[in-house]
């Protein structure tokens, strides 16, 4: 019982000093997954939602070590989710298919794809972060593990001839037959 009342000090004074040592305000502008270090192979702690003041404590690679007073929770979530200022554009997140279109879905598919396989090494880079998908070094590779999980998150952009056929009418779009061109013309 002693033990249990000493680490709730111990957090509560922690969380009360978290605002006085951040060195830079920022905004949540993605709903973000926390993580206790700077690895999508890390614990998760939770989440911080879109448009949630945060302080940002510091960086590495692509992740920013953040504090969210609202959600009482410190940790590491992607760089990309978090703007610096506190007038960023938020942009919201739901379960829902994305329906802002191809490009948004292959984006938001590069970024997952990043995170696809988990390994024990920490998988963050130390220069500048991109959303492309990077390579595999030999060692992750053999010690990679599919994440299902996300890759079930993935399938919410998979096209289907609903979708398809719903962006076709909202564009006011429809179908034309292109004759093939066969053969070199000079």
């Amino acid at each position: 019982m002693l033990m249990k009342h000493f680490i709730s000090i111990v957090v509560l004074s922690i969380l009360s000093l978290a605002p006085v040592l951040a060195n830079q305000e920022g905004i949540v502008v993605r709903t973000a997954t926390v993580h206790t270090s700077p690895s999508h192979g890390a614990r998760r702690l939770g989440e911080v939602t879109a448009g949630t003041a945060v302080s940002i404590f510091s960086r590495q690679g692509g992740w920013k070590e953040i504090f969210s007073e609202q959600h009482s929770i410190i940790g590491w979530v992607r760089g990309y989710q978090v703007r610096e200022g506190s007038a960023a554009p938020v942009v919201e997140t739901t379960n829902e298919a994305d329906s802002r279109g191809f490009l948004a879905g292959l984006a938001s598919f590069s970024r997952k794809a990043s995170s696809f396989f988990k390994s024990d090494r920490s998988a963050t880079s130390s220069g500048t972060a991109t959303i492309g998908v990077r390579g595999l070094s030999e060692d992750e590779i053999k010690t990679a593990q599919a994440d299902f999980a996300e890759f079930e998150k993935m399938q919410r952009f998979a096209s289907n001839g609903k979708r398809a056929g719903s962006f076709a009418r909202q564009g006011k779009l429809s179908s034309t037959r292109v004759p093939h061109i066969s053969g070199n013309k000079q």
